[in-house]
């Protein structure tokens, strides 16, 4: 091997071996791994009473339940990273714990946790609200609204257009 050749083979090799590994991470991907998880803790009684306009909704699903009171106690807004464990403190002292663990066929899988009471695996639909109540607070009844929303990973297809977080390479 000549001289040029080991000259360009050194350089070849320190670029190589010298420079960080390629990520396919940029900031936009990054952001698209995380999950914003948004919950409303509501007090729920069965007296006629005031019903928070944001609680309509909620009405409308909890109706067979028949409260006349929904009041908001607590609203957060999460933003987590898949294996970022999410912490909802209770006003009577009991706490929610959330952990995002995957997106398979379009539905989020998350652990939820309220200690001795519910410990459960949850496949969530992005956009839609899940209730979890029953917990004793006064009385009535505190109910905990959580509504996840996530990006569906992207998948390469022949047809779809070119991403540059998408890599495709050109069989000869």
């Amino acid at each position: 091997m000549g001289s040029a050749q080991l000259g360009i083979a050194a350089a070849l090799a320190l670029g190589i071996l010298g420079s960080p590994p390629a990520r396919a991470d940029s900031a936009a991907n990054v952001t698209q791994r995380l999950v914003l998880v948004r919950t409303m803790v509501v007090h729920a009684e069965k007296k006629a009473g005031q019903v928070d306009w944001i609680c309509e909704k909620l009405r409308k699903k909890l109706a067979p339940m028949n409260f006349g009171t929904l009041r908001v106690v607590q609203r957060r807004q999460f933003k987590l990273a898949f294996g970022e464990s999410g912490r909802l403190l209770l006003p009577e002292g009991r706490e929610v714990r959330f952990l995002p663990i995957s997106v398979l066929h379009r539905k989020l899988h998350m652990q939820v946790e309220m200690p001795g009471i519910l410990n459960t695996r949850m496949r969530m639909t992005s956009g839609r609200g899940v209730i979890l109540g029953g917990v004793e607070h006064g009385a009535g009844y505190l109910i905990v609204y959580m509504v996840p929303n996530f990006r569906l990973p992207r998948i390469a297809s022949a047809r779809s257009k070119p991403n540059p977080l998408l890599h495709r390479v050109k069989s000869e």
